[in-house]
């Protein structure tokens, strides 16, 4: 294959550098906007270097800070919801991709039409059975609501993964004593580790962005975040600057996961794609 010449590289960059200000165009102008002065909100044209003002995070993180304890729901909340999903996505995956059953076509693809279905049609349903055992407005109600998405999302995933584990290793674990727990915990889950934490994390934000049930199923004492910038769409106008702030530090969670655990991001997507 013949190597770019200088104008198509020129122009391959420049079309890069395009669909880059599309995407992040709009993300660099709310990032910008948290730290304006209010009173600098709506100045035409917007001013690029400015005075950077701590008053909107002040506002809405610290006085009087309405949205910080709605940070840490929203961290109970999708923790929560990651944590309980994962056990019941981690058997389900190793049943479908280990043993033969009829039907397994049709769950994996009833798993799908969950994630599918519009989240709306959940949300009545959940609203009358958390108010009929007196969950209304709590964290497990949402924690628990949320498998209905989690689950599903998980299992997809994990069962691709357990599928790369060769079954051969279990054969001789139990050749040598092992029974198929012990063979699932010591040779499964280390194994498909990558995977496991690739899914926990899309679990994670997952859960942390979702708004529709904790906008019905939440209080105000568990409201979460992402709910909570809902609040400055008043009557009266909207709160750019409130709404900015809260939206930059709603996107700094998933950020630091995936800043942190980015490794295994490229480990579990090329999981036994390179086989002996």
């Amino acid at each position: 294959m013949r190597a770019p010449t200088t104008r198509q590289k020129i122009i391959i960059y420049a079309l890069m550098a395009l669909v880059m200000i599309f995407f992040v165009g709009p993300i660099l102008w709310f990032i910008l906007l948290a730290f304006r002065h209010p009173s600098d909100a709506y100045n035409l044209p917007p001013e690029i270097i400015f005075q950077p003002d701590l008053g909107n995070f002040i506002t809405t993180f610290v006085e009087p800070g309405n949205n910080a304890i709605q940070l840490v729901n929203s961290l109970i909340v999708s923790t929560g919801a990651t944590l309980l999903s994962l056990p019941f996505a981690l058997a389900a995956a190793y049943a479908l991709s280990r043993f033969a059953m009829r039907g397994k076509e049709f769950i994996m693809n009833w798993y799908i039409s969950l994630l599918i279905a519009p989240p709306i049609v959940f949300v009545i349903p959940y609203f009358i059975l958390m108010s009929w055992i007196g969950w209304a407005g709590s964290y497990q109600a949402m924690i628990l609501t949320l498998q209905t998405l989690a689950i599903p999302f998980s299992v997809w995933l994990l069962k691709s993964f357990m599928d790369e584990v060769p079954i051969d290793l279990e054969e001789a674990a139990w050749v040598d004593g092992a029974n198929r727990f012990a063979a699932f915990f010591r040779i499964i889950i280390p194994l498909a580790l990558p995977g496991i934490i690739v899914t926990s994390m899309f679990t994670f934000v997952f859960s942390w962005n979702n708004v529709l049930f904790p906008l019905v199923l939440s209080k105000q004492s568990t409201t979460t975040l992402p709910v909570g910038t809902i609040s400055f769409f008043a009557s009266t106008g909207i709160y750019w600057g409130y709404l900015a702030s809260t939206a930059v530090v709603a996107m700094l969670p998933p950020m630091i996961i995936f800043l942190l655990l980015g490794r295994y991001v490229v480990r579990g997507l090329t999981f036994g794609a390179v086989k002996g």
